[in-house]
């Protein structure tokens, strides 16, 4: 029980860390660039962050399957 809820945590913050990222990059290339923004120009325009959302959500799915188990 005690990894699930680790899991959980894990996935949460991938979750939010994931989707802080892509609200960055969408204001910066919607709205205003700020100076501190550089795309990176091998990793594409979401570099990392749909992996993170995609772990996260898989990691919270799992953590939640473990949890009704017990």
């Amino acid at each position: 029980m005690l990894v699930a809820l680790f899991k959980g945590v894990f996935a949460l913050l991938a979750l939010l860390i994931g989707s802080g990222m892509i609200l960055w990059i969408l204001y910066n290339e919607l709205v205003e660039r700020q100076p501190q923004y550089v795309r990176p120009p091998l990793a594409g325009a979401f570099g990392i962050a749909p992996l993170m959302l995609a772990f996260g959500w898989y990691w919270g799915r799992d953590a939640l399957t473990a949890l009704r188990r017990r």
